[in-house]
């Protein structure tokens, strides 16, 4: 791995990246390039330069909803962690939030939660950015982070700047309307004046149900599949006899079987397998069809 410098970009560069460094799964080839931009101009040179040479991109937050081939991805991905902002503006009933799209997602919530912004403590514990929670509508105890919307500022795949609003982005279950090539700049939510004690409370209430029922402690992409009409997908895997079940080193969770863990040394393609041995095993024993919430990077070029 080595950093370049195309000419005319800023931020840093980096040729041949291992993805398992930026994945939460701890698996993966090399991404042909990384890209760091240091701010929105920059971003769009990014964008430009990968244009000109007919190379493919594709945005990157935490990598915890990811998880990358082993042979990797002939590709450049660009990551906008390094450029979040985080600005409040005071209303009558609360506040009107600008994120930035890089921008960890529980630290929003903190920030949120100190000044007495009531709207997205249920999320807190999501890992990820800001951008790829609104790009999945990552959502937990009954919220959605698109519930609180109100617009988002994103760059098109020509490198062009517009905002959009709540109703034009698609939100469903875990899903939206943004493209693999669209990256998230900055989301304006709409939160309501509360007591940060009660706000605190709920998020460590949130918190403590998360480190008692998923495995935080281990390598994981977060939920592997969706839930299906509110019922949940990790009742169908049990009952496949799957909990506990291991492809090389990577794990159905003995503790919450929508989790793949990997135990130390799992590849990708054992990620992989055990994806689509879950599918055809809860279908054989259920019926039922299962569907991925994961994404999965460079298994099907």
């Amino acid at each position: 791995m080595r950093a370049m410098g195309p000419q005319g970009i800023r931020g840093r560069v980096m040729r041949d990246v291992p993805m398992k460094r930026y994945t939460s799964m701890r698996v993966g080839g090399q991404a042909s390039y990384l890209f760091y931009p240091e701010d929105e101009a920059d971003l769009s040179r990014v964008v430009h330069w990968l244009r000109e040479r007919h190379l493919p991109f594709r945005f990157l937050g935490n990598g915890t909803n990811v998880i990358v081939a082993d042979r990797g991805l002939a590709m450049a991905v660009i990551r906008i962690t390094r450029m979040g902002t985080l600005r409040a503006r005071r209303t009558r009933t609360g506040a009107l939030v600008e994120a930035g799209g890089g921008v960890a997602l529980k630290t929003v919530i903190r920030q949120c939660a100190a000044r007495g912004f009531s709207g997205l403590e249920r999320l807190f514990g999501i890992p990820g950015t800001v951008g790829g929670a609104l790009k999945m509508n990552a959502g937990s105890f009954g919220v959605s982070i698109s519930d609180c919307l109100v617009s988002a500022k994103v760059m098109d795949e020509a490198g062009e700047v517009l905002t959009r609003q709540r109703h034009e982005m698609g939100f469903g279950y875990r899903t939206s309307s943004f493209g693999d090539r669209e990256c998230i700049l900055k989301a304006t939510f709409e939160l309501k004046r509360g007591d940060p004690g009660r706000i605190n409370a709920e998020m460590d209430r949130v918190w403590r149900e998360r480190l008692e029922k998923h495995p935080m402690e281990m390598a994981s992409a977060g939920s592997v599949f969706k839930n299906r009409n509110g019922d949940p997908c990790w009742k169908h895997i049990d009952h496949a006899g799957l909990r506990g079940f291991r492809i090389g080193n990577a794990w159905i969770s003995e503790k919450h079987p929508n989790f793949i863990v990997n135990r130390g040394g799992a590849s990708a393609s054992d990620v992989e397998r055990l994806i689509k041995t879950v599918k055809r095993r809860v279908r054989e024993a259920t019926g039922v069809a299962l569907e991925e919430e994961v994404e999965l990077w460079g298994f099907d070029e």
